[in-house]
């Protein structure tokens, strides 16, 4: 019997995963951020490697998420729930990186949410944070459903 490729804790990390890879490029790829005349060369080249980062993490974290897993088998030839869970583990952890990261970037000397002159946004730390949280939500709606598969 197979399994369903799109579940509903797959579907919250890819959700998770498009949101901070996406997000990253609409949120710097402008003016505030790459095209910021205050900013010198290397403080952009250093936002493009965050930005290209989060592409890579968030492939990553998909392809866990999404990969066949190989491991023991059951009688059936179908994967094991124990490397079914560990890729899903690995896809909630390292898609968890950027963001967990990206709250810990407060603890540097000197750094703030957002710059003086943006008098919007900073969710930065909600949008983090929801993040982090979704892909642990997923990764145990995918375990727990993995479970039930088992059982049944």
């Amino acid at each position: 019997m197979s399994q369903p490729l799109l579940t509903p804790g797959r579907a919250l990390i890819t959700l998770a995963n498009l949101l901070y890879a996406v997000g990253a490029f609409a949120a710097d790829f402008n003016e505030t951020h790459v095209y910021n005349p205050r900013w010198p060369p290397h403080a952009r080249f250093h936002n493009g490697q965050t930005m290209t980062l989060g592409v890579f993490l968030s492939a990553m974290s998909l392809y866990f998420a999404y990969r066949r897993p190989t491991g023991s088998s059951s009688a059936s030839g179908s994967p094991g729930v124990a490397a079914a869970r560990e890729s899903m583990f690995y896809s909630a952890l390292i898609g968890s990186f950027y963001c967990a990261a990206g709250l810990t970037a407060i603890l540097y000397p000197g750094t703030d949410w957002k710059d003086p002159d943006i008098t919007v946004g900073g969710a930065q730390p909600a949008l983090f944070s929801g993040i982090v949280v979704a892909m642990w939500v997923g990764y145990a709606l995918e375990v727990s459903r993995l479970g039930k598969a088992k059982a049944a």
